[in-house]
C-alpha cells in the first residue's frame, strides 16, 4: 500500500512470529523480538539483521535467465524492452523514468490504480498515465504532496501537501482522479497539534471520511467538503496512533497508563465499536480494516501476535503463528502514525494471508511460503511455496489470492494466482528478463495487480541512478 509522508518510510521486511524485526526510532537500528511459545510466555529481545529483499538462490523454474540486460523508456532514446521479449513473457506496457526532483531521496507518496490508467504523485505534480503509456492529465499543486491515503472515494482522494515551515504537512486538497482537477483546498485542522507542526503525517480514507494522524495531533475530516468532524476523543493521557481505511475507517490509540484501544468509526464519524487491547500492548500495524486484522507490540516493541477482530468489536481469533517467522514488508514509520503501510499481506472475509521469511529447504535451496489462516479459528489452513524467491500476497481476485514472486538476482519476477484451497501457484504474468534489473532496483515501491495488468510504482526518488524508474507497467 502507498505510504504517507514523513521521515524515512522505506519498506522493510518486518518479521513476525518466532522473530519480530523492530525498527528503533533512534538510530534506525534493527532488533529482533523473539516471540513466545503458544503458552503465552513473554518474548525476549535479541539483535538481528533485516532479511534481504531478494534471495541469492536462482529460481529453478524453467525460464531463461540471460544477462538481465535492462532497457529504458524510448522517450529517453533507449530501445524498446519488448524487442527482447521472449516467448511466454509479459509485455512491458511502459516504464517511466523518474522526473527531476528538488533533492535526492525524496518521498513521493500517492499512487492509485484506476480503470485504464494509474495516477502517481511526485512532489507538486500529480500525473495520470494511461495503459499505453501516454499521459491522461497532469495537475500541479502549490507545493509537494507529503502524505496520501491509498483508498479513494468515487475516484476522489484527499492528499496533504507542504504548507509553511519545515516539516509542516499542513495543506489538504481533494483531487478528482477522473478529471485531474482540484475540488477544494483547505488548511489542515489544528486539533491537538503539538507545537503547531504536522510532521510524520499519516492518512487513511474510507467513504466520506479521512483520518489523519501526525506527531502530536490527529483529526477526522469529510472528503466531500473538508469539514472537520468531532468523534469521541480519548482522555488527555491518550493519543491517536493512526488510522486505516478502505471499506471502513479504523483508528488506534494508546495511553500513558499502558492501555490501548482499536475503534471503528461509522460513516458519519461517530464510534461504532471499541476493542480494548490487553494490558501492556498496543496496535502496531493494521493489516486489514475489513476484516479487521492487527498486530500488537509492547512498550519494548516486542511482538504481541496478530489478532482478528469481529464486526462487532470482539476478538475473533488470535493467529496461531507458533515459532514460524513471517515477513510482510512495512514502511519505517518514526512516530507510528501510518498504521496501514504494509505490503505482502492480504485478507478475504474468512482468511488472512502472510508470507514467511526465506528459509533453507534441506540443502535444496531457499524457499518462501504463504500461509493462509482461518480468521474464525486462527489456525493455518494451507501453505503455498515458491523456490528461490520471496512470495508476497498482493490482493484478492474473487476467491483466489494474487501474489508476487519477487525477482531473484538473475531471474525476473512473476505474478501468480493461488486457489481458495491452496495448491501450486498458477502463473498469470511472467515478467520479462529485459527489465529484471529495473524490477529489482526499486528502493521502495508499491505493487498493484489489476485486470491483468501489474504496476510497480516507486515510493521514493533516490536520485542515485540515471536509469531510476518512477513506474513499470506490464500486461499480457
Amino acid at each position: 500500500m502507498p505510504s504517507g509522508g514523513g521521515p524515512d518510510r522505506r519498506r522493510k521486511a518486518i518479521v513476525i512470529g518466532a522473530v519480530v524485526a523492530v525498527l528503533l526510532a533512534a538510530g534506525g537500528g534493527v532488533y529482533a523480538a523473539v516471540g513466545g511459545d503458544d503458552d503465552g510466555k513473554k518474548p525476549t529481545a535479541a539483535p538481528t539483521t533485516s532479511a534481504p529483499s531478494r534471495p541469492e538462490t536462482q529460481d529453478p523454474a524453467p525460464e531463461p535467465t540471460g544477462s538481465g540486460d535492462d532497457t529504458g523508456d524510448r522517450e529517453g532514446g533507449e530501445s524498446d524492452p519488448n524487442d527482447q521479449r521472449r516467448p511466454g513473457e509479459a509485455k512491458v506496457l511502459y516504464q517511466t523514468p523518474t522526473p527531476e526532483v528538488s533533492k535526492k531521496n525524496v518521498e513521493v507518496p500517492g499512487f492509485w490504480a484506476m480503470k485504464g490508467y494509474v495516477v502517481k504523485a511526485v512532489e507538486n505534480k500529480i500525473v495520470a498515465y494511461e495503459d499505453d503509456g501516454g499521459k491522461k492529465w497532469t495537475l500541479s499543486l502549490p507545493k509537494a504532496v507529503c502524505a496520501a491515503p491509498d483508498s479513494t472515494t468515487g475516484g476522489r482522494v484527499v492528499v496533504a501537501y507542504a504548507g509553511h515551515g519545515k516539516d509542516s504537512c499542513s495543506r489538504l486538497a481533494l483531487i478528482d482522479l477522473n478529471k485531474g482537477t482540484k475540488v477544494w483546498d483547505h488548511p489542515a485542522p489544528e486539533a491537538d497539534s503539538f507545537g503547531g507542526g504536522y510532521s510524520s503525517m499519516g492518512m487513511a480514507q474510507s467513504g466520506d471520511l479521512v483520518g489523519m494522524a501526525w506527531f502530536g495531533g490527529s483529526a477526522v475530516i469529510k472528503v466531500s467538503d473538508g469539514e472537520e468532524l468531532s468523534p469521541e476523543k480519548p482522555s488527555a493521557a491518550c493519543s491517536i496512533d493512526g488510522y486505516a481505511g478502505g471499506k471502513v475507517l479504523l483508528r488506534a490509540y494508546s495511553c500513558s497508563t499502558g492501555t490501548a484501544k482499536l475503534q471503528q468509526l461509522t460513516p458519519s464519524g461517530s464510534i461504532k465499536w471499541t476493542y480494548t487491547v490487553r494490558k501492556g500492548y498496543k496496535v502496531n500495524n493494521i493489516f486489514s480494516s475489513s476484516p479487521a486484522v492487527v498486530s500488537l507490540i509492547d512498550q519494548d516493541r516486542r511482538s504481541g501476535g496478530i489478532l482478528a477482530i469481529s464486526d462487532d468489536g470482539k476478538e475473533r481469533s488470535s493467529l496461531a503463528l507458533g515459532k514460524q517467522s513471517y515477513q510482510p514488508e512495512c514502511g519505517t514509520d518514526l512516530f507510528g502514525t501510518t498504521m496501514a503501510n504494509c505490503e505482502g499481506v492480504a485478507a478475504s472475509a474468512d482468511t488472512f494471508y502472510l508470507p514467511t521469511e526465506m528459509t533453507q529447504d534441506h540443502g535444496l535451496g531457499s524457499t518462501s511460503e504463504i500461509h493462509a489462516f482461518d480468521l474464525d479459528t486462527g489456525k493455518r489452513k494451507w501453505t503455498a511455496k515458491a523456490a528461490g524467491r520471496l512470495l508476497l500476497p498482493l490482493n484478492m481476485d474473487g476467491k483466489n489470492l494474487i501474489a508476487y514472486e519477487k525477482p531473484s538476482y538473475t531471474a525476473a519476477g512473476r505474478v501468480v494466482s493461488i486457489g481458495p484451497d491452496g495448491g501450486k501457484p498458477k502463473t498469470l504474468l511472467r515478467l520479462p528478463q529485459a527489465t529484471q534489473k529495473t524490477e529489482s532496483g526499486f528502493y521502495s515501491a508499491t505493487h498493484v495487480y489489476r485486470n491483468g495488468h501489474f504496476y510497480i510504482a516507486t515510493d521514493r526518488v533516490t536520485g542515485g541512478s540515471t536509469g531510476e524508474k518512477l513506474l513499470l507497467a506490464f500486461g499480457p
